[in-house]
């Protein structure tokens, strides 16, 4: 009854503290004119005199709400091909302006002067194309949202821009083309709209219009835009045809495999708001290396996606969160089958690990009513397996992946203020009779979503259907509710957060999940304080209670108390503090890899720091720790250390290094299955993770980039156990000799060169090395040394892309 009070009075100071919270939006209008301005970086253009003023710009950080340091001035007009925005950046000292380059979307990891434009053509408080330009010409663009899609970097328009310093500041001059963004026909109603800046020294982000950083994004912060009529939406056409060339050669082996090449991207504006995007023979050699690791988990690991066309503008389809466009395109569905599937007599000629992307098509936009319509089709080709006979020389092929068709359907209706419903479908359909692999998967989902017009109150709520249906057996269907609501805006805040998934949902054959099966409950309790007091710039803090069990049967799992803060102080150096405690143990369900059977985890207690100093300065340095001890006999104990160095030498050149150390010490898990018996073993390991990143940008338009990466990770068994039906471990076994040490080699090196808007000419070289035994090495030269014995994968390739735009090739 006191935590109940406690809790309720919590509710009352909140509502009296955030009363007087008022969300209000500043109105700006643009001007039509017949004379556009040259964007050359220079305000002399005679169109800048007759526009209005954009001015009086507020704080968002560090000081939210008091006006900027600095004076800013910006004029918008318009023609029947664009918008033109121009920005008077003044400065009281403009030798310290930034202007390091960067890569094309390098965003804030580029130490220098910023200016944004925010357009949201639909006013909906959801959606926005945000152009950022940086004070030394470097572009990035981004595709934002305040849902699951969040920002997408990957999108790229192409627009134009210059930049200049002077004596009184620097200036910005854009022009943004109506054929890079998608807005309703009716031109009479008001744009969501903001500008922003960014002054590096102060770290000083302000804006046109207020945004209120403890209530919502800055999505839903948007002031309005009106002036813009009787602007007929251009045909939007455009193809990117590309021409690559590839070799690679395995260093054990003389021959070079050597390929061409062709395809092309194809965009094509449907109406003034649908959009098809359509790739045609993908080629995607160029796609940086994964970070591959050891896992010795049941869990399969999530890989994040690079491929730009499943990247670029898919916001649409993140909803309810069940499309892992990593599916496709990925691992054969019966790659791991081929071991089973051979004789006595018979090896494996080729087992491919990729199935091959024939093509993908998607079409999205969003109506003028708020009606958001996504859809996404995408087909691989049939992968086999080659199997030859030793004895006849005769061989066979084993269909591991027949045709795969991947469709994804979405409608979104926008319902102001920031809320939303949505209703998403996923179709897998595995066209491949006698193969064993022939069935549809389809998955439905709900996603509704709520935010109170004064952006304090949110509540979303998502209901899936899993349904798999089989030629040869029985169909299954699965659901899953995941619902998380309460006050998520102000200083102080509570939410509460219920997922509840049955033991037969699998969205896996499109989407990504962990594991089903599940009933959680979650109480999250935050004290936020937004301005700065002291030497404190920020601090976010939240105490959260989960309890998990398993959803058939309702059965114990796990229970844990997490307390998190992250501050940061007024000279940005950055603190991060998370304790977590599960004071009763825990039941795994999913270590031991079958179903009903259970591996109790002892009580335990874990720590985690970060520490950032000011990012802001040419050398800036990340420490991380985290360390982990569970309450038992056997010494169970986990600790990482990280430290990531950035070095800025000079506005064209970077290095950065992160060095990750993890060490587990009487770590248990699975080790094997017998008919009888589930084996865990209890093994010491051990993870050393280095990447090297160097960045050389020539210019604005070519940079050079070299990543290496060396992963050893190693796992050395002292005994083993059974696992008993209490979920605890019997006396020891014989030894299983499962000792494993593991080394992933990766170098990555590409320069690209832009040679015209949305052109460019790119060349990369790989090279690749992986090595895996039992032999357990303690010593790094050794472990180096065995790691170079092994044969080395390089590739090179080469690339070359070229925009083509219907209006450029029409005014020819």
């Amino acid at each position: 009854m006191k935590n109940f009070v406690l809790f309720f009075c919590c509710i009352l100071l909140s509502l009296t503290l955030d009363a007087q919270y008022n969300l209000e939006k500043r109105t700006g209008e643009a001007v039509y004119t017949d004379n556009p301005p040259k964007i050359d970086g220079r305000l002399d253009d005679q169109c800048w005199t007759i526009s209005n003023r954009f001015t009086d710009f507020l704080q968002y950080e560090p000081y939210s709400g008091i006006p900027s340091k600095q004076k800013t001035v910006a004029w918008i007009v318009y023609d029947d091909e664009g918008i033109y925005v121009g920005a008077m950046l003044y400065d009281t000292h403009p030798d310290s302006i930034k202007t390091q380059l960067g890569p094309r979307d390098g965003d804030t990891d580029i130490i220098a002067e910023y200016f944004n434009v925010d357009f949201g053509p639909y006013n909906d408080d959801l959606n926005a194309f945000s152009f950022k330009l940086a004070a030394s010409g470097i572009q990035s663009d981004i595709k934002r949202s305040t849902g699951a899609g969040g920002r997408d970097l990957n999108w790229d328009a192409v627009w134009h821009s210059a930049t200049q310093v002077v004596d009184s500041g620097w200036i910005a001059e854009i022009k943004i083309p109506f054929s890079a963004i998608r807005f309703p026909r009716e031109g009479n109603k008001a744009w969501g709209f903001n500008l922003w800046r960014y002054i590096q020294r102060y770290g000083e982000w302000s804006s046109w219009n207020f945004a209120d950083k403890s209530h919502g994004s800055t999505v839903n912060h948007l002031g309005e835009l009106t002036g813009i009529t009787n602007v007929k939406p251009p045909v939007r056409v455009s193809v990117t045809p590309y021409v690559s060339a590839y070799a690679e050669n395995i260093s054990n082996e003389k021959k070079w495999n050597n390929t061409m090449h062709f395809g092309a991207d194809l965009k094509i504006g449907l109406s003034e708001a649908f959009t098809l995007d359509a790739t045609l023979i993908p080629d995607f050699n160029q796609v940086q290396s994964d970070d591959v690791i050891l896992n010795l988990t049941p869990y399969e690991v999530e890989y994040n996606e690079k491929r730009q066309f499943f990247t670029e503008g898919t916001d649409v389809f993140d909803k309810a969160g069940i499309f892992y466009s990593r599916r496709i395109g990925s691992t054969p569905s019966g790659y791991n089958d081929v071991d089973g599937l051979i004789n006595e007599n018979e090896t494996i000629v080729s087992n491919p690990s990729e199935t091959n992307l024939i093509n993908a098509t998607k079409i999205s936009g969003r109506t003028k009513n708020g009606l958001g319509i996504g859809f996404f089709n995408a087909i691989t080709e049939k992968t086999k397996a080659v199997i030859s006979n030793t004895e006849d020389d005769s061989s066979r092929e084993i269909v591991t992946q027949p045709l795969t068709n991947y469709n994804i359907f979405v409608v979104d209706q926008n319902l102001g203020s920031g809320s939303s419903l949505s209703l998403i479908n996923t179709n897998v359909l595995h066209s491949g009779p006698d193969t064993g692999h022939d069935y549809t998967a389809n998955v439905t989902a709900f996603d509704g979503r709520y935010l109170s017009e004064d952006r304090s109150y949110s509540l979303q709520s998502i209901i899936s259907v899993s349904q798999k249906y089989y030629s040869d057996r029985d169909d299954i269907f699965g659901h899953s509710i995941y619902l998380n609501g309460g006050k998520t805006g102000g200083k102080i805040r509570y939410y509460y957060t219920l997922n509840a998934l049955t033991d037969d949902y699998d969205p896996n054959d499109m989407g990504y999940l962990r594991r089903n099966n599940e009933f959680k409950n979650a109480l999250t309790l935050g004290y936020s304080i937004y301005q700065p007091f002291g030497k404190i710039m920020r601090t976010l803090n939240t105490l959260a209670f989960q309890n998990e069990m398993q959803n058939i049967p309702r059965k114990y799992s796990n229970f844990s108390i997490n307390l998190q803060s992250a501050t940061t102080l007024i000279n940005f150096m950055v603190f991060d503090l998370s304790l977590k405690i599960n004071p009763i143990g825990s039941n795994d369900y999913y270590e031991p890899r079958v179903t009903g059977r259970y591996y109790s985890i002892p009580p335990s207690a874990e720590i985690t720091a970060k520490y950032s100093t000011d990012t802001r300065k040419l050398f800036a340095i990340t420490f991380s720790g985290r360390y982990k001890h569970y309450y038992t006999d056997l010494g169970m104990e986990n600790y990482t250390f990280g430290i990531t160095p950035v070095f800025h030498l000079n506005n064209n050149f970077k290095i950065n290094h992160s060095f990750t150390y993890t060490k587990k010490n009487n770590d248990i898990g699975f080790s094997g299955l017998t008919p009888e018996s589930i084996i865990f073993g209890k093994r010491n390991s051990s993870t050393i993770e280095n990447i090297l990143t160097l960045n050389y940008i020539q210019s604005a338009k070519a940079y050079f980039e070299f990543r290496l990466r060396h992963y050893w990770s190693k796992a050395d068994y002292d005994s083993y156990y059974l696992l008993n039906e209490d979920g605890s471990l019997s006396d020891q076994i014989a030894d299983q000799g499962n000792d494993i040490n593991t080394n992933y080699f990766n170098i990555d090196m590409s320069y690209t060169w832009r040679f015209a808007p949305g052109s460019e000419i790119s060349l990369v070289w790989k090279n690749y090395i992986y090595q895996s035994s039992s032999e357990i090495f303690h010593n790094l030269k050794e472990n180096f040394n065995a790691m170079l014995a092994e044969p080395a994968v390089n590739s090179f390739s080469l690339k070359i892309l070229y925009y083509l735009d219907y209006h450029s090739v029409v005014s020819r």
